[in-house]
């Protein structure tokens, strides 16, 4: 992963700040983009890797309903 984001920068309008945020992405390999997203689920649902690697498989399907 490309961590590199020491520098503050400053664009004159939001469009050109959405453009480079655009760019950054582009630039992104397929693989880090996915393994953000597995960070990001990870921490929506409070749930480490050593969690995942402790749960033992079921075979089951969980419904969860709200309300």
């Amino acid at each position: 992963m490309n961590k590199v984001k020491d520098r503050i920068r400053i664009f004159n309008t939001f469009e050109e700040a959405k453009k480079n945020e655009i760019q950054d992405i582009i630039k992104q390999s397929p693989v880090d983009r996915l393994r953000h997203t597995v960070e990001l689920i990870l921490r929506v649902y409070q749930v480490s890797r050593e969690d995942l690697k402790n749960r033992s498989a079921t075979g089951k399907i969980r419904i969860i309903t709200s309300g």
